[in-house]
This record gives C-alpha cells, sequence and structure tokens, in this order.
C-alpha cells in the first residue's frame, strides 16, 4: 500500500510539473529586442581588413572609419568611393545567396542617395555602414530571420 501512495505521489506531481519545451525557430514569446538582433546578416568586411582594424579602435566611427579606409571605399574621410562599395557588395551578395534583394536595397539607399545617420560626430563611414544594415534588416531573407 506505501508503494501504491508513493506511486500515485510521483504520478500526480509528474502532471502538474511543468513541461521544458525545445524552443522552435522562432521565438513565440514577445520581446522588445531590436530589430537588428533579428536578423543574421553575415559579415560584410572581408577578413584582412577586420585583422587591419583589431583590436577595435575606440568611440563610435572610428572602427567602421578603419575598415572602410582599408577596404577602399572611401576616396577621403566624407566621399564614399560609390564604384568600390557597390563592388564590394555585388561580389558579397554572390558569396551569400538569398540576398539579392538586400544588397539591391542597400545599393539604392545607400549608394546612390547620400544617406545621413545623425551621428553626434559626422562620419560618412557610419553613416554608409548603418545605412546597408538597416536596408539589409528590411530585406531580411526568411532564412536569415531568427525572431
Amino acid at each position: 500500500m506505501y508503494k501504491f501512495v508513493i506511486l500515485c505521489s510521483i504520478f500526480i506531481a509528474a502532471s502538474h510539473a511543468d513541461v521544458v519545451q525545445t524552443p522552435t525557430k522562432r521565438e513565440t514569446r514577445a520581446s522588445l529586442k531590436p530589430l537588428s538582433v533579428c536578423c543574421d546578416i553575415p559579415e560584410l568586411a572581408d577578413e584582412r581588413q577586420l585583422s587591419k582594424c583589431s583590436p577595435k579602435p575606440p568611440g563610435p566611427c572610428e572602427d567602421v572609419q578603419c575598415i572602410f579606409e582599408a577596404s577602399g571605399f572611401l576616396t577621403d574621410k566624407n566621399t564614399l568611393n560609390k564604384a568600390a562599395y557597390r563592388s564590394h557588395l555585388q561580389k558579397w551578395e554572390k558569396s551569400n545567396p538569398g540576398w539579392t534583394d538586400a544588397i539591391y536595397k542597400a545599393i539604392t539607399d545607400c549608394v546612390d542617395n547620400d544617406p545621413r545617420q545623425h551621428l553626434d560626430v559626422a562620419c560618412k563611414a557610419y553613416d554608409v555602414f548603418t545605412c546597408t544594415g538597416i536596408a539589409m534588416l528590411k530585406k531580411c531573407p526568411e532564412t536569415a530571420w531568427k525572431c
């Protein structure tokens, strides 16, 4: 009888316990995370340029400025080398299938126009890079969406 009571107690406890569920690809719980964390955009820079600018310089502009200068994306600190940046984005898209719409939007919004992201410090590299990230987020492929 004692074993029966223990067995019943275990059954009742188990039936009232929270069931641990494995999270699915998309979290169903609401969140106020910035949308930028929801799109898994692959690294845009080449490893050579990243290594030239590491360790990361301090400040809101210096790291992006360093990478843009090392990559030849600027003709001077305030002028985007549109041909070089457009070519880089097109080459990147060929290595990252599924991102065609995002790259087209980035070129249209950020290369063909003169974006300004309103950082307190004037920084062309930051303006263009932030614009590129926003454009790619807006056209994030379903396969890269993780929220």
